[in-house]
């Protein structure tokens, strides 16, 4: 079945973890609870809502291409032992927000502070906390997967509706704010809707819908990294014909190594070998003297 994204954001915030997160922000264990149950839905009612625009998908599938998400945890305990680890996070969640809230993102967290008792800074690091998580699961997928804007568009409305009923009574004004009236759960087959058999529902591979644009995106990806390699290849093959060619030492021009030049020292000079040039050319100098063939000077005699 499809990934429950509430429930799978909500076990990611134990006591354990409450516990942790409370001290590293100086706030009570009570008060920080009570801003992440109000946190949860309201992070996946804006991501719906976002998705719900027009071109609004696809700029979240766009956002989510461009990340690296090898350092992004799988899971909020990963993290939440330490101020430093816990701010680290926090801020690589803070351009999700932006793509999902746009200007709205203070406002929200003003109400999410007032309503839980944190301080403001609080509540927007557990927005900032659930939204790395959750841009950590859609971005792996997304990038390993396939994920195309229809299978998030069709996972997100499978569960519009629970996202709306999960807002807390105190923070109506938010979902007023961001429009979650219109966070209605499309209705069909759970197969058409939410895509249930097309992946297992754990946390490094979470069960997303896919579709045929995600396959072929990843066979276009798979086909142009092999055609990247074998032009890398032919490239360093040439490099490697080209260095091992013989080069003289003045204009870098390649010649024959196997050509070999006689120096004059070795030249057959001897009389037989004049007289028989003569014998059968007329001359045994140079061809280029002056006079008629046959003759090396005009005054000269023959005996």
């Amino acid at each position: 079945m499809a990934v429950h994204l509430l429930s799978y954001l909500n076990d990611q915030f134990t006591p354990g973890v409450i516990d942790q997160l409370s001290a590293d922000l100086s706030e009570t264990p009570a008060g920080t609870l009570k801003a992440v149950k109000g946190s949860l839905p309201i992070l996946l009612g804006a991501l719906t809502r976002r998705i719900q625009q027009t071109g609004g998908a696809s700029s979240v599938i766009t956002f989510l291409d461009k990340g690296d998400y090898g350092a992004t945890p799988l899971d909020v305990s990963q993290v939440s032992d330490s101020q430093q680890k816990v701010a680290g996070t926090a801020t690589a969640g803070h351009a999700f927000l932006d793509v999902l809230f746009d200007d709205k993102l203070t406002r929200t967290t003003e109400l999410i502070s007032t309503y839980s008792g944190l301080k403001p800074a609080s509540s927007l690091t557990i927005l900032e906390l659930a939204g790395t998580i959750l841009m950590g699961v859609l971005g792996r997928q997304d990038q390993e997967k396939g994920l195309t804007a229809h299978s998030l568009t069709a996972l997100l409305m499978g569960q519009a509706s629970e996202f709306r009923t999960a807002v807390p009574s105190g923070l109506d004004a938010v979902g007023s704010l961001l429009g979650f009236d219109e966070l209605v759960s499309k209705t069909g087959p759970t197969t058409q809707v939410q895509g249930e058999d097309n992946f297992s529902g754990t946390v490094i591979n979470p069960n997303i819908p896919k579709s045929d644009e995600g396959d072929r995106r990843r066979e276009n990806v798979r086909w142009l990294r092999w055609a990247l390699i074998a032009i890398a290849i032919l490239i360093v093959a040439l490099l490697v014909q080209k260095c091992s060619e013989n080069q003289n030492s003045v204009d870098g021009v390649s010649t024959d190594s196997t050509s070999r030049v006689e120096s004059n020292a070795v030249e057959d000079t001897s009389a037989s070998t004049k007289r028989s040039i003569e014998e059968a050319h007329g001359q045994s100098a140079d061809s280029t003297a002056p006079g008629a063939l046959g003759t090396r000077d005009s005054s000269e005699k023959r005996p």
